[in-house]
């Protein structure tokens, strides 16, 4: 079943403030996949930055140093404040608060240069090579997330995305999810 926005934030915010990598990369394959089946770009933005911060919080560094430590402070804040939006009225405001969190993630850029830089068109490239293994077209794929096709190809490739998607979907499963999208 699929979690509500303000339910995927909170979950993201939790898993931030524990530190808990796992958590916070099973939240990124949960809006990776429904990403996948209906595309929504505040599904999509919440795939990337749950895929960003797992990133940045497997890395120890960024506790100790106060730059970095404000900015993750300040994402679990606007995390919190997305919880409030609930309507489809306030999908806008949303939008504004996610991409807020991906400025506050790219200010830890700031405090260490050796890891953030990138990162964010990283994650991007990597869920773009994700739908594509998934079965949703390249071009597609590369416009959700807006990545270059060839990259994006290139970085399947390298990647070998294709076998290392466990799960087959079978046509009772994609008949099931199209009922549910329709429904």
């Amino acid at each position: 079943m699929a979690l509500s926005l303000s339910e995927t934030a909170l979950l993201i915010a939790s898993a931030l403030r524990d530190r808990d990598v796992h958590a916070m990369r099973k939240i990124n394959d949960r809006c990776i996949d429904e990403t996948a089946v209906k595309f929504g770009q505040h599904t999509y933005l919440y795939a990337l930055i749950s895929y960003v911060l797992s990133k940045v919080i497997s890395k120890p560094r960024y506790y100790t140093q106060k730059k970095a430590a404000e900015s993750l402070a300040k994402v679990v804040q606007l995390l919190r404040s997305c919880e409030s939006f609930s309507k489809q009225a306030d999908y806008e405001s949303l939008l504004a608060s996610q991409n807020k969190i991906l400025l506050a993630i790219e200010k830890m850029d700031d405090a260490d240069r050796r890891f953030v830089k990138g990162i964010i068109s990283k994650g991007k490239l990597k869920i773009a090579s994700t739908l594509y293994a998934q079965g949703i077209s390249l071009g597609s794929a590369s416009e959700m997330t807006g990545t270059d096709k060839r990259e994006l190809l290139l970085y399947a490739g390298q990647t070998m995305m294709f076998d290392r998607l466990k799960e087959k979907k079978s046509i009772h499963e994609r008949m099931k999810d199209l009922r549910e999208i329709f429904s």
